[in-house]
């Protein structure tokens, strides 16, 4: 009789371990499901705290009411070229092909390319496809600001008997109609003349960080 109690206890021991181990186990997988989720709740909550401070970057500008724009996330780059992002709003947003995409304080990255129903593709302004009219801000001369692969921003097709400052600060000159003029390119830098040209060059250090674009705004036609 005392070795059947005996192995009787140390049966109900043995299974009362089990479960408490078994329950052990559940707990923990029911704890990191919790984690989870609230580390997914936090990223989202911080997330939409960046758009909010985003939004209201560009309302403290002057011309914010009197411009309409969509926000969008960067949600890609393409792997063979660095200078085109894709962003997650499209045509059903009312992106379309040659709008201006810019940083919220108006700091031009580029434009719309390739628009679909809820994506676009944006070419930002230092690549070699990029094509963008633009003017000096106090000297006020005229000239077509191109990328060249990603390695430097240049303003051409200045004329050459012009003086060109340096740091002057360099803008969109609304001379095409999808891009509204007084958008922020950049700076000028060096400027280059050669011998018999009718043009100077002028490498402009771009106003936007093209390499650490999160959020950009899409301005719409008014």
């Amino acid at each position: 009789l005392k070795v059947f109690e005996w192995s009787s206890n140390k049966t109900a021991n043995g299974l009362g371990l089990f479960f408490t181990l078994k329950d052990l186990v559940q707990e923990n997988v029911r704890l990191q499901e919790e984690t989870s989720q609230l580390w997914r709740e936090n990223t989202s909550l911080k997330a939409a705290a960046r758009e909010n401070e985003v939004l209201r970057e560009r309302l403290m500008l002057p011309h914010a009411l009197t411009q309409r724009a969509v926000l969008a996330r960067v949600i890609g780059r393409y792997p063979e070229t660095g200078q085109i992002i894709l962003i997650n709003k499209g045509a059903d947003d009312g992106l379309a092909i040659g709008l201006a995409v810019v940083t919220s304080n108006d700091f031009l990255v580029g434009r719309v390319v390739e628009a679909g129903s809820n994506f676009a593709k944006v070419t930002l302004i230092n690549d070699s496809n990029s094509s963008i009219n633009a003017i000096t801000e106090n000297s006020r001369l005229s000239g077509v600001v191109r990328g060249a692969h990603g390695l430097e921003v240049a303003m051409e097709m200045i004329p050459v008997d012009s003086q060109i400052n340096n740091n002057e600060v360099v803008l969109t000159s609304g001379l095409n109609e999808v891009i509204p003029g007084g958008l922020i390119i950049g700076r000028v830098g060096a400027a280059t003349k050669k011998e018999n040209d009718i043009w100077q060059r002028a490498v402009i250090e771009p106003a936007a960080n093209l390499k650490k674009l999160e959020q950009v705004f899409i301005v719409l036609p008014r």
